[in-house]
């Protein structure tokens, strides 16, 4: 296994933005983003009240990137060098990419979240690519349903399952190609 220091830096730059790795020096700013209530209007329950929720996060994080090639970046304006979140692709042990972000409330609504779906598409599709990409939303979070619609993504599945969702809301699954029955089972399971 490479530690990540001793990997060559993954940086990308889209046209407003700077994607670096997840790093433990990015800890503070992350657990900003992470802990804020707005951010968490979908799933309140997921919201960090510890900083040491946001630590295990970004050690996940590192260790993901180390083991399959790709990971979460760090989301950075790329004018300013501001923290706006966290977002990318993650290998989940279901045997697909993971898409996702997270990005503070200042950030919304400005196309970010397709410029971070899409960058982490063409890197998903440039490390592994026979992998899936995959996407989980609620249906309360449509804005989040239109980035992966953006990104390439089309919905295969939508219900409920054994976790609560938020007043009454259902899950969804979202793929940019065939899922085999296994992946599909794992991600409804983990919707």
């Amino acid at each position: 296994m490479v530690h990540q220091l001793l990997s060559a830096p993954q940086e990308i730059r889209t046209d407003r933005l700077l994607l670096t790795p997840v790093t433990p020096a990015d800890i503070d700013a992350v657990h900003a983003v992470f802990s804020d209530a707005r951010t968490w209007t979908h799933l309140p329950s997921g919201r960090h009240t510890a900083r040491e929720q946001t630590v295990d996060l970004v050690q996940r994080k590192i260790g993901g990137r180390v083991r399959h090639g790709l990971g979460s970046w760090t989301v950075r304006d790329a004018h300013s060098g501001d923290v706006l979140g966290v977002g990318g692709v993650d290998m989940t042990a279901g045997g697909v990419w993971n898409l996702g972000y997270r990005l503070t409330p200042s950030a919304w609504g400005t196309g970010l979240g397709t410029e971070i779906a899409r960058a982490a598409m063409t890197a998903a599709h440039d490390t592994a690519p026979g992998v899936p990409v995959t996407g989980r939303v609620l249906t309360s979070n449509p804005a989040s349903a239109r980035v992966l619609a953006k990104a390439g993504l089309a919905l295969v599945w939508q219900g409920t399952t054994a976790a609560p969702a938020p007043d009454g809301a259902e899950r969804q699954v979202w793929t940019d190609r065939a899922l085999t029955d296994q992946q599909h089972a794992w991600l409804v399971a983990n919707a």
